[in-house]
């Protein structure tokens, strides 16, 4: 459904914008010709013509501005569990765990799991340790 009204939108706005362009395309010669309707034309062509393709376009980028944000919303969401199950892994391994743990046990791919790592060990959340064999070990700061 949260995705349903924009597409709506986005249709409609295609085919009420159509509309509209068609009508003021064929409606535009008129007027160069007929000067003795011109007034029952530029109704025609406000009512009938730009109406339906201003009303077109609104829809279009009112659609395509809910899809962006039910997108974002989503990034956002997806984030979000990926540090909670990040640091949810790191508390029950207290003595620290790499990416590739990490990435095993959850759903996330490893560069994801990589980056939101980083981005915990800058922001202060997790410590960074090289064990003798070379690997990177993540585990919660200790509380100063």
């Amino acid at each position: 459904m949260e995705r349903l009204v924009p597409m709506v939108a986005i249709v409609v706005g295609l085919i009420c914008g159509l509309i509209g362009a068609f009508y003021t395309i064929g409606l535009l010669p008129r007027l160069m010709v007929a000067p003795a309707r011109v007034m029952v034309d530029l109704i025609g062509l406000l009512v009938l013509g730009l109406t339906p393709l201003g009303l077109g376009l609104a829809g279009i980028w009112y659609g395509k501005r809910r899809l962006t944000q039910a997108r974002q919303a989503a990034r956002a969401r997806r984030e979000a569990e990926l540090e909670q199950t990040v640091l949810h892994a790191a508390r029950t391994h207290p003595q620290g765990i790499t990416a590739q743990e990490y990435a095993s046990q959850t759903p996330f791919s490893l560069p994801e799991v990589e980056a939101k790592l980083e981005q915990l060990y800058l922001d202060g959340v997790l410590e960074l340790e090289v064990t003798e064999q070379g690997r990177l070990v993540y585990k919660l700061k200790a509380p100063s």
